[in-house]
């Protein structure tokens, strides 16, 4: 079980919950029908997300066997999950994935572009300096948009932008990290950035997510100025982090592991659900 969670990522499923945020700025928790809608839509994100992770790892497998790392903990680098496995994996949450959303057709279109954008990016995007931290975070946007469909709410360019923004930032960091921890061979685009450009991207779209947030929260209710100081704190804290010794490449962990972020967030969602509604 052990290894098909690291083949699944199921860490990552961490991500998907943005699908819920738009869900926070419409109607609340409280409507029962579409929190029953957004939570199809984290299903199929995570099974899908799973997919998409299963084929990377197929296609980086020579690279991820020379990685100090990824050699070990990888199921498939390391061996103790077979290639046929791996095969048999996509083919059943892909079955699992185009069942549910057969009932929720108006989803085919946003994981179609899911899908097909990360599959283009497995196999020769990612080589592309730039193009892969915009892909990477473009993923993101998809999330909440995947939110906003099932729910039948429209996406807000401010909320769009400020998502798009943030997560630069982190991807930016991830890739700088990931030069830090294991040079450039273990990643073929990372010959192609410095560390300090990398800290220059971080930089600048840190300052963008704030400013975007700061417009997002003014335009759609101006009691939300309350959670800016939150947001300003959770960037803040997270390029804090990135400063240490034992900041990792995977932004998931550091932000789950951190108890300072961890709470802000949980201030964050009940200002939210309180000064929203």
């Amino acid at each position: 079980m052990k290894q098909l969670y690291y083949l699944f990522r199921v860490n990552h499923y961490i991500k998907n919950l943005l699908v819920f945020v738009p869900l926070l700025f419409a109607s609340g928790l409280s409507d029962l029908s579409k929190l029953v809608l957004s939570f199809k839509a984290f299903i199929i994100f995570s099974l899908i997300a799973s997919v998409v992770y299963i084929i990377n790892d197929l296609f980086d497998i020579k690279f991820d066997k020379k990685h100090p790392q990824k050699r070990k903990l990888k199921p498939l680098a390391s061996g103790k999950i077979s290639i046929s496995f791996a095969y048999f994996s996509i083919a059943i949450l892909s079955i699992i994935s185009i069942f549910i959303l057969l009932n929720n057709k108006n989803l085919i279109n946003v994981f179609l572009i899911y899908i097909i954008m990360n599959v283009f990016y497995s196999f020769f995007l990612k080589s592309i300096p730039i193009l892969d931290i915009f892909i990477l975070s473009f993923n993101y946007i998809l999330r909440v948009y995947a939110g906003c469909v099932i729910i039948g709410a429209p996406l807000s360019n401010w909320m769009a932008i400020t998502i798009f923004a943030g997560a630069i930032f982190i991807s930016a960091l991830k890739r700088r990290q990931e030069i830090i921890m294991y040079g450039t061979s273990s990643r073929p685009v990372l010959k192609k950035y410095s560390i300090n450009y990398l800290n220059k991207i971080a930089d600048y779209s840190a300052i963008l997510s704030i400013v975007f947030y700061c417009l997002y929260v003014i335009s759609v209710n101006e009691k939300l100025v309350i959670t800016i100081p939150l947001v300003l704190f959770g960037i803040l804290r997270y390029n804090y982090l990135s400063e240490s010794k034992n900041f990792s490449d995977s932004p998931i962990d550091e932000i789950i592991k951190d108890k300072q972020n961890l709470i802000s967030v949980i201030i964050w969602l009940i200002l939210i659900l309180l000064f929203n509604y």
